[in-house]
C-alpha cells in the first residue's frame, strides 16, 4: 500500500511539474460536457462528479459519473461509473476503474488494484494490470502484462504471470495457468490446448 501510495505521489509531482500552465481545480461539478464546473481545460486534482459525464484535461483523485468519465491527458487515481471510463493519455489507476460497460484507455495504462466492468476491457497500448482484471464479457488486451489474475469470457494478453480465466484465452507468453475451453500461449510447450495449459 506505501508503494502504491509514493508512485501516486510521484506521478503526480512529475505531472504537475510538466504541466504547470495548466488550471487545477480540486472540485469539478458536471452535467455533461459543456455544462461543467470548471471548465474542461482544467486539471482536477482532488474529486470529480458527474451527473451524466464529466471530462476534463487531466484528473488526480476520485473520479465519480452515472454515465461516464473522460480524461484528455492524464489520469491518476481511482475511477467509477455506470457506463464508461475513456482515458486518452496515460492511466494510473490505483485501486479501482470500473465501468457498467466498458474501460476503454488508449495509451499506457498501469492498474494497481482492479480493474472491472460488465462488459470490456480494452487497452489499446503498451500497459500492466498489478492485481485483478475483470471483464465479464472480455478482456481485448493484447500489449498488456498480466501480474495477477486475468477473468473474463474472452482474455487477450502480452504476457501472463499468473492465471487466466475464460472460455478463451490468449498469451504471447505464459508464467502460470490459463482455465479454459481453449487456450492459447505462443511461447510455451502448448501452443493450443483445452481446459487448461501451464507457461513456466
Amino acid at each position: 500500500m506505501k508503494k502504491i501510495i509514493s508512485l501516486s505521489l510521484v506521478a503526480f509531482a512529475l505531472s504537475f511539474s510538466s504541466h504547470a500552465h495548466a488550471f487545477f481545480t480540486p472540485l469539478s461539478l458536471n452535467l455533461a460536457p459543456p455544462v461543467e464546473f470548471p471548465p474542461e481545460e482544467y486539471s482536477v486534482t482532488g474529486l470529480r462528479l458527474s451527473v451524466l459525464w464529466g471530462k476534463h484535461r487531466d484528473l488526480y483523485g476520485l473520479d465519480v459519473g452515472l454515465l461516464g468519465n473522460m480524461t484528455n491527458n492524464t489520469f491518476v487515481g481511482s475511477a467509477v461509473s455506470g457506463v464508461f471510463n475513456l482515458t486518452s493519455g496515460t492511466t494510473t489507476v490505483v485501486g479501482v476503474q470500473f465501468a457498467g460497460i466498458t474501460n476503454i484507455n488508449t495509451n499506457k495504462t498501469d492498474v494497481y488494484g482492479v480493474q472491472a466492468t460488465l462488459g470490456m476491457n480494452i487497452q489499446q497500448a503498451s500497459s500492466s494490470i498489478n492485481g485483478l482484471q475483470l471483464g465479464l464479457v472480455g478482456n481485448l488486451c493484447p500489449f498488456t502484462d498480466i501480474n495477477g489474475l486475468q477473468v473474463g469470457l474472452y482474455n487477450d494478453a502480452q504476457e501472463v504471470r499468473g492465471i487466466q480465466v475464460g472460455l478463451v484465452n490468449k498469451a504471447k507468453s505464459l508464467h502460470g495457468l490459463q482455465i479454459g475451453l481453449v487456450n492459447f500461449n505462443n511461447t510455451g510447450p502448448f501452443a493450443i490446448s483445452p481446459f487448461l495449459n501451464i507457461g513456466f
